[in-house]
């Protein structure tokens, strides 16, 4: 009886890690389409210029000033982009400004609009004394809290146990050191491309839905939850619930399609498959980053921290492939390497996560 309820559960949490994937597979579509800016985030500032404008050049330092100091801020040049002059049209229109007044600088923000130099003064000191100010800019747990959940990820076994097995089919069928690397590289390329576009996906949503607070008053929680899954397959790994990795019942068809992937755009393909497939179950760190990120909305600052976790996160898997290419490491001693320190990465994937989840709820 009791094994029968055991496989009922385990059956659930296939079927809901499956439509996890399915949805991730939608964001990441949703990361491909060019972004809407017209739906900034509500404490964007959304600063307007010409580039010939002397007014704007005259305020330019104010606007960089600004940036930074993280304060979210989107910059739409409208003499040369006539979609920003289109898009400038809509909000003086929307916030009631007769066409006659219409001048540039103007920055609008918070639902409301500041034009000419005067204004875009007050701007700058309204943002430099208001706490809603210090909301785009990321503070010292913020930053603890990403790195620490981006080596986390690095950690992740999945990742480091599919990448030697996709060698080791390479090595096994080909004895080209040249196929061996470019299937490597499309591979981990595969999967940096798909963990940026599910990121980009992701935050859009969060965006578009408007719960982007809602999300961040509850990271420290999800990554202390992460943190304890990991320990627990630490502790006590193959004993049965929610594991952090890829379900043991999925790996025989990963399996399959690795032995077949043994060229680099196989291998490309295969990247993105196997992330949408992990994520569900290994994403926990990536999600609390995202969570972080979200206040920026999609802005400069937010893709270079986006793609500094996600390059720490590749980082051990182009260290084992240019090790095994090098000859340094043979792809029988790097996966007798993941078998047996596998416990040991959740040990300090979990230790990591813990770490960063009571850093983001006690700043």
């Amino acid at each position: 009886m009791l094994d029968h309820e055991r496989g009922l559960g385990s059956n659930r949490m296939l079927k809901l890690k499956k439509w996890s994937s399915l949805l991730l597979l939608g964001l990441l579509m949703l990361g491909l389409m060019p972004a809407d800016t017209e739906a900034a985030p509500a404490k964007t500032v959304m600063y307007f210029y010409g580039s010939t404008c002397p007014a704007c050049k005259e305020v330019a330092p104010v606007i960089e000033k600004m940036i930074a100091k993280g304060i979210p801020l989107e910059k739409y040049e409208m003499y040369d982009n006539r979609e920003n002059m289109d898009r400038l049209a809509m909000l003086f229109k929307l916030n009631g400004i007769p066409e006659h007044q219409w001048a540039v600088p103007v920055a609008f923000y918070n639902g409301q609009v500041y034009m000419g130099i005067p204004r875009i003064l007050e701007l700058e000191k309204e943002l430099a004394a208001s706490p809603e100010a210090a909301a785009g800019s990321l503070t010292t747990p913020d930053v603890m809290g990403i790195m620490g959940a981006a080596l986390a990820d690095s950690v992740n076994p999945c990742a480091i146990l599919v990448l030697v097995i996709l060698l080791s089919f390479i090595s096994l069928y080909h004895d080209s050191r040249k196929r061996l690397i470019l299937s490597a590289a499309s591979f981990i390329a595969s999967v940096f491309i798909t963990y940026v576009l599910v990121g980009i996906g992701i935050v859009k949503a969060l965006t578009f839905l408007g719960i982007t607070e809602i999300v961040r008053s509850g990271i420290g929680i999800l990554a202390i939850v992460v943190g304890v899954l990991n320990l627990k397959d630490y502790f006590a790994y193959g004993s049965g619930g929610f594991a952090a990795e890829i379900p043991q019942a999925w790996r025989p068809f990963l399996f399959s399609l690795l032995r077949k992937a043994t060229t680099p755009w196989a291998a490309f393909g295969m990247g993105t498959l196997v992330t949408l497939i992990e994520l569900p179950c290994t994403g926990g760190p990536y999600f609390f980053a995202l969570g972080i990120l979200a206040k920026w909305g999609l802005t400069p600052q937010f893709f270079a921290y986006l793609f500094l976790y996600n390059l720490i996160f590749i980082s051990p898997l182009i260290a084992i492939a240019v090790l095994v290419f090098l000859g340094k490491l043979s792809v029988e001693k790097a996966s007798d390497w993941q078998a047996r320190n596998s416990k040991l990465l959740h040990l300090i994937a979990g230790l990591l996560m813990l770490a960063a989840g009571i850093a983001v709820l006690l700043m």
